[in-house]
C-alpha cells in the first residue's frame, strides 16, 4: 500500500542506545496498556454471564466483539500447556512470510536488496 503523498516511510533506526531505550520503554508501556485493557474487557463480560447479568448469548455477542477488537494474543499461535518459548516462537514465524522473517534477521533496517532511486 502506498504511503499518502508527504508522508515518510518508517524509519526503523536508532541513532543511538539511548533512543532504543526510549523506544523499549515505549514498547513494554503498549503491551502492558493493551494487556490491561484485554484483561478488564474480557473480566467483565465473562464474570456478567457467570453472576447471571447477561444472557448466553450477549455474552457470546460480547466474546464475538472482543475477539474482532483485539484479535489473536499471538498471531497464529494456538499456545498449549507445555509449549516452549522456542516453539511459540516458531510458530509466530510460521504465521507470517518466513522470507520476510529470514530477511529482517540478516537486514533489521530492511534496506538490503533496495534499488536506490
Amino acid at each position: 500500500m502506498a504511503k499518502p503523498k508527504g508522508e515518510q516511510a518508517e524509519d526503523w533506526s536508532f541513532p543511538d542506545a539511548k533512543d532504543m531505550q526510549g523506544w523499549l520503554e515505549r514498547e513494554i508501556g503498549d503491551i502492558q496498556k493493551a494487556a490491561e485493557l484485554r484483561i478488564r474487557e474480557a473480566t467483565r463480560f465473562v464474570n456478567e454471564y457467570a453472576r447471571g447479568e447477561i444472557s448466553k448469548e450477549q455474552a457470546e455477542k460480547r466474546h464475538y466483539a472482543y475477539s474482532q477488537r483485539w484479535g489473536e494474543v499471538i498471531p497464529g499461535v494456538m499456545r498449549t500447556q507445555g509449549m516452549t518459548d522456542d516453539e511459540i516462537i516458531a510458530r509466530l514465524d510460521e504465521a507470517r512470510d518466513p522470507r520476510f522473517v529470514d530477511r529482517l534477521l540478516q537486514d533489521p533496517t530492511g534496506r538490503a536488496g533496495r534499488k536506490r532511486g
